[in-house]
This record gives structure tokens, C-alpha cells and sequence, in this order.
């Protein structure tokens, strides 16, 4: 059995942050007023989406990750996801959205990195599948110690 993560049915609440809200949020990461913009911009898109979220062990269950969304939603999360873009740290879409919507048509978009949420921007609708940590493997038997030869001394 593998580990999977708890997958939760959620409502993004993203939206009607003012630029000082979100200067203050991420105060100390170097983004310009653009950045806090571009931020801004793809909150309002997420803000109201439904969407699966998972929950995983290895961060201590502290962010909803992006999981997947309804299609009706498709370019309103290609929106949010080209807004996160103009903020990544290795941009390959910077101001240029039709390359973006090029790639994301043609299905080889990847965002390079997982999208996370905080827990205060969603609202849990419904719990679609609980976590499955697989049991420790159980521990080999302790083999029998050989004896050590003890050396000779030579003369």
C-alpha cells in the first residue's frame, strides 16, 4: 500500500485583498508593487473557484495543495495560474500571454512547482478521500552474530 494525501472538494476564498494586505503577506520575498499586482490579479481569479486540494504529511499537512478543478473553470484557473507566472522566480511567461495560452492549449504548460493555499484562503466543502499512510514495514530479524578469529601473534 502507498501513501496518498487527503483529498478535500474546496472553495478558494483568494479575492479582495488590497495591495497593502498583500505587501504585508509577503513582506521580506523582494516582490515589487508589479509582483503585488500579478498577485493580486490571480487572487481574484481563484477567489470563488471550487476545486480539489490535498493535504500531505510531508509538510505537516500546513497547505492545501492544487489538486484539480472542474474544466467549466479552465480559463478562469489558466488566468490565475498566467498572473502566478509574472511571479515566478524563473519566469518563462513574463508579460506574454499568448505563448502562455499556446502552451496551456496545447497541454504542455507545467508550472514547475506545486500551486499551495494557507489554510485561512479555503473553505473545506467536502472530504473526498482520507489519507492512507501505509504500516512501517516490519523490522528484519536480527541475524546471529558471527565470532571474530582472534589473530594470531607472530613471532
Amino acid at each position: 500500500m502507498n501513501y496518498q494525501p487527503k483529498v478535500i472538494r474546496c472553495r478558494l476564498k483568494t479575492g479582495g485583498r488590497t495591495i497593502e494586505e498583500i505587501r504585508e503577506r509577503y513582506k521580506g520575498q523582494g516582490l515589487t508593487y508589479r509582483d503585488f499586482e500579478n498577485i493580486q490579479r490571480a487572487n481574484e481569479e481563484f477567489n470563488g473557484l471550487v476545486v480539489l486540494l490535498s493535504l500531505w504529511a510531508y509538510d505537516n499537512h500546513e497547505s492545501y495543495h492544487l489538486h484539480n478543478w472542474d474544466p467549466v473553470d479552465d480559463e478562469r484557473m489558466m488566468m490565475a495560474l498566467y498572473y502566478s507566472e509574472q511571479v515566478h522566480p524563473y519566469p518563462r511567461y513574463k508579460n506574454d500571454l499568448e505563448k502562455f495560452k499556446t502552451d496551456w492549449a496545447g497541454q504542455t504548460y507545467d508550472p514547475g512547482a506545486v500551486l499551495c493555499f494557507p489554510p485561512e484562503d479555503v473553505e473545506e466543502i467536502e472530504v473526498m478521500c482520507e489519507e492512507i499512510i501505509p504500516p512501517d514495514p516490519p523490522e528484519p530479524p536480527a541475524r546471529p552474530r558471527k565470532k571474530k578469529k582472534k589473530a594470531r601473534r607472530r613471532k
